[in-house]
């Protein structure tokens, strides 16, 4: 097993990658440098240390938590983390609809009301042992915790689906993974990388797994679906399974002479194909 090598150590292959140093980093993030080179060999980041760091490296604050294998507020955490069939079924949906009904789709999440008053109890705020289990350990959580699909095979649908089956993994291999059992490829970091919503540079440096250089191109819907990940963090169950049935609703049935070239399908029912046009 790979033990968690340390924030330090990580924000120094962050920085090393992206060429800058503590000094700039600091200035960045309105960090007293002292603190900031206090924290690069080896003392424990602080809350307010990390909320001023994450926005000049580039991350979601809550990410950044789990990656310092420091527990995620409960204001920062997913609403409920337990929605993870809905979501995956939302996402499959979505990847087969036009642009304008997707954004149709962004704009009801934008307009769904959260009362933070009816916040669940959570879990705790780690699933899988960074301390023991290190760079897997991290790659689990960001996925399975920190967008709320709890569910490694939740996260193992996810990963086949945004990668368009280039990463296939067993929802054991993603547990594996988690526990430090699972070696971590280039491919497997890259596809994490892809539904996270995280440069693949970034997490070669935190997981000093090194990619290959020849990298596919960007994938727009992808990167599309993981901000879709992390905006429904902030929604019930209940909410995402009404999104999931209200992009159902824009399917249309498939003719039966229908291209297969021409048509994204979703879902076989009673002997028909449910989906939607390409063009």
């Amino acid at each position: 097993m790979a033990n968690h090598p340390g924030f330090g150590i990580l924000l120094t292959r962050l920085m090393n990658r992206r060429r800058t140093d503590v000094a700039w980093l600091a200035s960045a993030a309105g960090i007293p440098e002292t603190e900031l080179r206090a924290v690069v060999s080896g003392t424990p980041p602080l809350a307010s240390q990390l909320d001023a760091l994450a926005p000049a490296l580039g991350f979601h604050v809550a990410d950044l938590y789990v990656i310092a294998d420091v527990p995620v507020p409960a204001a920062l955490a997913p609403r409920e983390p337990a929605a993870g069939a809905a979501i995956v079924e939302l996402v499959q949906i979505m990847l087969a609809l036009p642009t304008d009904q997707r954004a149709y789709v962004h704009q009801l999440i934008d307009q769904l009301s959260l009362d933070d008053g009816e916040r669940p109890p959570s879990p705790p705020p780690l699933v899988y042992d960074q301390h023991e289990a290190g760079s897997g350990a991290i790659l689990a959580n960001l996925l399975c915790l920190n967008r709320n699909l709890r569910s490694p095979t939740a996260a193992a649908k996810i990963l086949a689906l945004l990668t368009e089956g280039r990463v296939y993994l067993a929802a054991s291999t993603i547990s594996g993974i988690g526990r430090g059992r699972v070696a971590l490829t280039a491919d497997r970091v890259a596809g994490f990388a892809t539904i996270l919503g995280i440069p693949g540079g970034d997490l070669a440096a935190i997981t000093a797994v090194e990619l290959r250089e020849t990298s596919g191109p960007d994938d727009p819907p992808a990167a599309e679906m993981a901000r879709l990940l992390w905006s429904c963090r902030r929604l019930t169950t209940d909410q995402v399974e009404c999104l999931r049935d209200e992009a159902d609703s824009m399917l249309v049935a498939v003719p039966d002479d229908a291209p297969g070239a021409d048509w994204n399908r979703v879902r076989h029912h009673h002997g028909r194909w449910w989906g939607a046009p390409r063009h």
